[in-house]
């Protein structure tokens, strides 16, 4: 859309700023002497051939030169050298006719008519100089061996007098080959720039330029733009459209106080879509992208504070040992947690702990600076003996689970737990990353129950996503009418 606007705009542009043209035709008749003919033979005349074509051709040629020029610039006063006064003129046959267009082009109407007008009429008067010129020299030549001759031969037909009268008549006469048929007429408006023509070409133009720059552009960034290329790829239900905040963005995953009502709303209809999807089993859920940066942490710890919020008891697993962040987001840094759960220096109930402010249905188990060392402890023996742990111990247990296209190391809670839920965020997840975890997840025998979609367009805001303790807000927090 961006490249068709400036497209058709710089059309409206050249329409309005371009100088206008004007073109002007006068149409030249060539009318050809017979071949053989012996009044006329050497006279360079115009004569017939049996490709007529090629008679229109060269007669064209004959019209068009500096001599021509040269005298048009000695009538209408011109500037400038003859050659720029041909580059103004166009001499071409009309095809399938004895008729020479002669097309003149100008600043103005009147200009046009003039030049092509006397353009034609130039070449003609050329024309007609250069024949009055050899017979000027032939007549006289002829009328002295005309002399020479007998009295009975110099008059009849046939006779040298004969053509001396011929020649003497062709004299009084303009070039009989070259005749103007249409003289060229003011024309009512210019031909070029054309406005209609100028805007619908910077229009269609646009649109070409403009569709080929968004294919170029998907395939230098193929990022995920539509909902329908998540439906193509993965072929699983969206179970909830979370709003775009980017007032909201930061370099970490963003926490239940900080969203907005719109986006909090989004949540808990993943949380109604999920465990409808999950069934009455689902209780342990691994949360994953296709790569980092898509609000893959940010969607765990709000599903797990939105089933606490419905009175269910929570626990959240930080499965990603590499980069964990859900501990700087919550403003604490667990000396012990899954690191030390997994390689046996600390049981499961001395790291667990809660977070005053999302209450204690929810618990949290946090890496810890373990790093490599518990990653080579995890397992699917491991997995399945922490989730059957922790299950009992809560109504559910979400995992935060690593980018499993980046890092293996959380494939086993994948395998081991009962759904599995993938973010992807418009604008921000790749195409062929999400088609990449979606292949790693068929290997591992792994169907997610359905898809979370980030970063869609804010829902219209409306009194259902407000609460009583919404309207205790601040007024600067206060949602407008």
């Amino acid at each position: 859309m961006l490249v068709t606007g400036l497209a058709t705009l710089a059309a409206v542009i050249y329409v309005a700023a371009a100088p206008k043209v004007y073109e002007a035709e006068t149409d030249v008749l060539v009318t050809p002497v017979v071949q053989g003919d012996a009044s006329t033979t050497g006279l360079g005349l115009i004569t017939e051939s049996n490709d007529p074509t090629q008679v229109v051709t060269t007669a064209a040629r004959v019209i068009s030169t500096p001599a021509v020029a040269d005298l048009v610039k000695q009538r209408l006063k011109l500037t400038g050298p003859p050659t720029a006064i041909l580059d103004d003129v166009t001499v071409e046959p009309i095809a399938q006719s004895n008729l020479i267009s002669v097309q003149a082009k100008d600043s103005t109407a009147v200009g046009a008519q003039r030049l092509s007008s006397s353009f034609a009429q130039s070449a003609v008067d050329v024309r007609t100089q250069l024949l009055h010129e050899q017979l000027d020299a032939l007549i006289p030549r002829l009328q002295q061996q005309a002399a020479q001759l007998p009295a009975d031969e110099r008059t009849g037909a046939g006779t040298l007098g004969a053509r001396i009268a011929d020649l003497q008549a062709l004299r009084q006469l303009p070039d009989p080959t070259l005749r103007i048929a249409a003289r060229a007429t003011t024309p009512t408006s210019p031909t070029s720039p054309k406005p209609k023509l100028a805007v619908a070409a910077g229009l269609i133009g646009g649109l070409i330029l403009g569709l080929g720059a968004a294919f170029l552009s998907q395939s230098l960034d193929p990022r995920l733009r539509r909902e329908t290329q998540l439906r193509e790829i993965f072929r699983l239900p969206v179970l909830a459209r979370v709003p775009d905040h980017r007032s909201q963005r930061s370099d970490g995953p963003l926490t239940p106080s900080v969203l907005p009502p719109d986006t909090s709303e989004a949540f808990r209809t993943l949380r109604a879509t999920l465990a409808a999807a999950a069934g009455s089993g689902g209780r342990s859920i691994l949360v994953t992208s296709s790569a980092a940066g898509e609000g893959k942490t940010t969607t765990a710890l709000n599903l797990a504070a939105t089933f606490a919020q419905a009175g269910n008891a929570v626990i959240l697993i930080e499965a990603d040992l590499r980069r964990p962040t859900l501990g700087q987001a919550l403003g604490v840094r667990p000396i012990e947690g899954l690191g030390a759960v997994l390689t046996g220096r600390a049981k499961l109930d001395d790291v667990l702990f809660n977070i005053p402010e999302l209450g204690d249905n929810l618990e949290f188990l946090l890496a810890d600076g373990s790093g490599m060392a518990a990653v080579d402890h995890l397992s699917l023996p491991t997995a399945r003996d922490l989730l059957r742990t922790t299950k009992k111990l809560a109504d559910y247990v979400i995992i935060d689970s690593p980018p499993i296209t980046e890092v293996i190391d959380a494939l086993p809670f994948a395998q081991e737990a009962d759904a599995v839920l993938m973010v992807a965020r418009l604008g921000v997840s790749r195409l062929h990353r999400l088609a990449d975890l979606g292949e790693l997840l068929a290997q591992g025998d792994i169907a997610p129950a359905g898809v979370a979609l980030l970063g869609t367009e804010n829902a219209v805001e409306s009194s259902y996503y407000f609460t009583a303790e919404d309207a205790r807000m601040p007024p600067e927090h206060e949602p407008v009418p």
